[in-house]
Parts: structure tokens; C-alpha cells; sequence
């Protein structure tokens, strides 16, 4: 069996084709504005198209595709908002299904962390109770309880990016309401935070990392800032739901252990004693997690029992 798995970052995308195993068989990646939504599946299935002739294979010969959308969006591809790529509310499945000529029943969404989620799960043996946070453009969020995913009645649980943890000095966010997790504690918030205590202009997450690690003290006080406001979140999470776990993605999430200490000194004297036993680490899928996530979609929409009409 092969699949196509698609994850649609809010500023690039990843394209591949892989086994029901997870295994990589070929894989692409590229920036890929959001501003024109029909323009940005196009480039999607454009690039799952080269991975599908690397690969050997014709795109309709896959037996499925899994597409991550970085937003709130129901299984069958309505998309009903993503603060981070500036979308409102449409229909992704028919947009993906024109560009890659594919019926609309061979086609699965889901919100990218809910993805990553289910391929830490399928690949990673997170085991029934955990979350998933994503540290990259925005910070999104996935719920498992009791060995499935958590939707909510309107397929937007999860959204740890909003949860509100600074009310003294809040900063405005995508979603319209300000204070939210995304809007000091993502990659771009690390950015915006590392030039206003007296960074140079320019400097990104992945440079405030490295300033940190070389012992610049404001590089290192923006990143255990931000270990404060994720263990603000993580004691909501731990009071609400109780996880054992809590997997921590994306690309700014390799300066996890900069943020530790912080994190798990707000963790224990925010949440209850009797919920603050919470394992914070990296996801154990690395930089692919999101392109497994979209292939755990996909494979999970497979064998998803069909609704006969």
C-alpha cells in the first residue's frame, strides 16, 4: 500500500509518499504562500505529484491522500478557520480533488497537531492520555483521552494556542483576542520577544537558540519567558484532562530544554498536585511528525467504516 500525505504548514508545505508503515518512499518541500487559496492546493498536489513519479507510482494509483490543514477543519475538509494562514471558512476537499483529479471519498483532513497527534500514537506508542503542542508559526494543540482523539462538538478542541496566560502586558493575536499562548510563546512570538529585549533586528527563533546556547542572557531570558507561559498552558491542560504525557513539536521546539526549567517550575506551582504529574518532552517523530501525521490521517480515514447513502 502506498499513500499520499500532504502537511500544509501555514508557510511551507510538505509533500510524500509513504507505506502504511510510516516509511518515507520520496518527499518534497517548499514555501508556499497562503494568501490565494485555490493557487496554494494547486502547489500542494503539484508537489505530492512529483513525490508519486519519484516514487514510481501514478497519483491515482495511491490508495488514499491525508492533508494536513493548519487551522480547525472537519475530517471530510470543511475548513472552518486558521488565524495562522490568514484563512477563513471554505471547502478544501474539492479544491484538492480537482488539483490531483482524485475522487473526494480518497481524500482526509484534519487540523495538523490532531494529526501529529494520531501519528504519535500509530508510530510513536504515545500510549491513551497524552497532548501534542505544536512551537512553530503558531502553537496548536491535540487532546488523546482514553485512546481517542478528542474533536469537541464542533471539531475544534484542542486549541492550546488560545488559551489565554499573560493578562499584565497581552499582545494581540491572529484569532482577534489578545494574551493567547500563540502570541508569546510561537516561533514568531520568540522572534518578536528576542528584538524587543534588545536582539538585533532579524533574529528568529532559530537564532535566538543559538545566541541562548552561546550564553546571551536576553536570548536566554526570551526563551525561559516562553517556558513560562507553556507551563501556564500545560497546568490548564493538566487540571482539565489529566494527561500522562505531553509531546512538544515543531521547529522551535528543539530549544525545549532551554525552557525546562521554567516550564516545570510554572507547571508545579500551577496546576493541582494531583495533576501536575505530566511528562513534558519532544515528540519521538522528530521534524517528520507532521508528514506522518498527514499519513496517519489518511490511513485512518481508510479504515474509517463508510456511510452508505
Amino acid at each position: 500500500m502506498l499513500i499520499g500525505a500532504i502537511d500544509g504548514g501555514g508557510t511551507k508545505v510538505l509533500a510524500a509518499v509513504m507505506t502504511a508503515a510510516g516509511t518515507l518512499v520520496a518527499r518534497r518541500q517548499a514555501a508556499v504562500p497562503t494568501a490565494d487559496i485555490p493557487a496554494y492546493f494547486r502547489r500542494c498536489a503539484e508537489l505530492l505529484a512529483t513525490c508519486a513519479q519519484e516514487a514510481g507510482v501514478a497519483v491515482h494509483a495511491l490508495d488514499g491522500v491525508g492533508m494536513n490543514i493548519p487551522g480547525m477543519v472537519t475530517p471530510d475538509g470543511h475548513v472552518l478557520g486558521s488565524p495562522s494562514a490568514g484563512w477563513g471558512a471554505f471547502h478544501a476537499r474539492p479544491l484538492l480533488a480537482d488539483a490531483l483529479a482524485l475522487p473526494g471519498e480518497r481524500l482526509f483532513f484534519e487540523n495538523d497537531i490532531n494529526a501529529c497527534a494520531l501519528a504519535e500514537q500509530r508510530f510513536g506508542g504515545a500510549g491513551d492520555n497524552f497532548i501534542w503542542i505544536t512551537i512553530s508559526t503558531g502553537n496548536g494543540g491535540a487532546v488523546v483521552a482514553n485512546g481517542s482523539l478528542v474533536r469537541g462538538s464542533g471539531g475544534c478542541a484542542g486549541e492550546f494556542g488560545h488559551l489565554k496566560v499573560e493578562r499584565d502586558a497581552p499582545y494581540p493575536c491572529g484569532c482577534g483576542g489578545v494574551g493567547c499562548l500563540e502570541a508569546h510563546a510561537s516561533g514568531v512570538a520568540i522572534a518578536r520577544r528576542a528584538v524587543e529585549a534588545g536582539l538585533p533586528a532579524g533574529t528568529d527563533a532559530k537564532r535566538c537558540e543559538e545566541l541562548a546556547r552561546h550564553g546571551n542572557s536576553a536570548a536566554l531570558s526570551v526563551y525561559e519567558q516562553t517556558g513560562v507561559y507553556l507551563g501556564r498552558a500545560l497546568a490548564i491542560a493538566a487540571n482539565l484532562l489529566n494527561p500522562a504525557h505531553a509531546f512538544i513539536g515543531g521547529g522551535a521546539s528543539k530549544a525545549l530544554d532551554l525552557m525546562l526549567p521554567s516550564l516545570q517550575q510554572t507547571l508545579a506551582q500551577e496546576a493541582l498536585p494531583q495533576c501536575g504529574h505530566l511528562a513534558v518532552t519532544r515528540t519521538r517523530l522528530g521534524y517528520e511528525a507532521a508528514v506522518m501525521g498527514a499519513a496517519a490521517v489518511c490511513l485512518t480515514g481508510l479504515t474509517r467504516p463508510r456511510t452508505r447513502r
